[in-house]
């Protein structure tokens, strides 16, 4: 964890969390809750630590997935050259577009996190084989954080999400062992992504984060496409008889601020 306070700097609440994230993720679940972001995404980093706080109060584990957004698809800009500069369609697409950062940006002051809109379009493609890397070594959610932070801090200028140096760099920080990097991504990374893309279609996916559970009444898994529905998924768990503790409660604030003092000690 010293390599990732040297790495970025980072809120002190947010490194004292991130010490005690692998014995959370550790815990024994009856269940798992798939988790889907993207490293260009900011509400999918805004994410992170809310849906944590659900691992924390119920008996799940949590399967992190990366997810390719589409900027096209999101109305961001009608095509991705080269330059990645943005092209938006109209003024009201434009207008979208600031927003979309512009919330985040809100959401970000409240959890005490850094973002800062990015100067161009980003690449996530060969992030989230890096990610898929770091998942088998149980530290995808650690990566994702560090590249979060070292991205969004300065609006991307000083971390290159599409540089395998780079994210390299962050690898080893997270933690993770990066002798057979190059073979998995030569090897195996590609068809991984590609059916986890599928599984993710499949589910109804449409945005991150996109979150999905197998469903303790109907036994079906249920798709949902954003944080705000992090209560929902505390409703049904704490109504299947799947919370940690007698005093865990489905709500949910979508304007969270942080976990208890008493969380990460």
């Amino acid at each position: 964890m010293q390599e990732l306070e040297n790495a970025v700097s980072m809120p002190a609440n947010l490194l004292n969390e991130m010490r005690y994230w692998p014995e959370l993720l550790a815990q024994e679940a009856q269940t798992t809750l798939d988790f889907y972001i993207d490293l260009k995404s900011p509400h999918a980093y805004l994410a992170v630590r809310p849906t944590l706080e659900l691992i924390r109060d119920f008996s799940v584990r949590l399967n992190v997935l990366p997810y390719t957004l589409s900027y096209e698809g999101l109305g961001i800009t009608t095509r991705v050259e080269p330059d990645r500069r943005r092209r938006p369609a109209s003024p009201a697409a434009d207008r979208k577009a600031r927003m979309y950062y512009a919330t985040a940006r809100e959401y970000a002051r409240l959890q005490g996190l850094p973002l800062r809109s990015p100067y161009r379009l980003l690449d996530s493609e060969l992030g989230h084989r890096c990610l898929l890397f770091a998942q088998r070594q149980d530290l995808a959610l650690h990566f994702a954080m560090l590249v979060y932070l070292k991205g969004w801090s300065s609006g991307w200028r000083n971390f290159e999400l599409e540089s395998l140096v780079h994210l390299s760099e962050a690898l080893i920080e997270a933690g993770v062992d990066t002798q057979e990097l190059g073979h998995f991504l030569e090897h195996h990374a590609d068809p991984e992504l590609q059916q986890i893309m599928q599984q993710a279609d499949s589910s109804g996916a449409v945005g991150v984060p996109h979150y999905v559970l197998t469903d303790p009444q109907t036994q079906r898994p249920l798709g949902l496409f954003g944080r705000e529905h992090l209560a929902l998924l505390r409703g049904k768990l704490l109504a299947a008889g799947l919370a940690r503790h007698s005093d865990v409660r489905a709500d949910f604030s979508h304007a969270w601020t942080g976990p208890a003092s008493s969380a990460t000690k």
